[in-house]
Formats: structure tokens, C-alpha cells, sequence
């Protein structure tokens, strides 16, 4: 059965996603990647700024804020 797969800015938040991939131009596919981004890393949406913009994630146990257009880079499936 094939996951469906989308990016991480329409992800819901509270919800554990896995990496499956991380787009953009090269260096910041690299940023991404160096921040612990990886294909088959979990991820969580911890919350949301009111206009959407940042994004507060936890990923590899850390939480940092991510611009909405980084993480349309960033393509995610449901854990679960």
C-alpha cells in the first residue's frame, strides 16, 4: 500500500511524519540535509505561527523554527 506523500508546510501538526525527501537548489537541499533533514528521519509539526509563518518542528529530538517555504521543500509520509 503506497503512503501518500505531501509536504511538510500542509502537514498536521502534533502528527509524526517520516522524511522522504528534500528538494530545492542545491544549497538548500545541503542546509536541509546538514540540519538532520534526511530521508527516513521522523519529524513533528510542533505548532504554528498565526499567519502559518514560521513552522516549529522537532526533528532528531531538536525543535527549531523553519520557514513555510523551507518546508514546502521538505516532502513527508504518515509514520504511522
Amino acid at each position: 500500500m503506497a503512503e501518500k506523500e505531501l509536504t511538510l508546510d500542509i502537514a498536521a501538526a502534533q502528527q509524526e511524519m517520516t522524511i522522504t525527501g528534500v528538494s530545492g537548489s542545491q544549497a538548500q537541499k545541503t542546509r536541509m540535509l546538514q540540519m538532520g533533514f534526511t530521508p527516513g528521519t521522523r519529524v513533528r509539526i510542533i505548532r504554528r505561527a498565526p499567519l502559518a509563518d514560521p513552522v516549529e518542528v522537532k526533528v532528531r529530538g531538536t525543535k527549531m523554527l523553519l520557514r513555510r517555504d523551507e518546508c514546502r521543500n521538505i516532502r513527508v509520509a504518515s509514520a504511522e
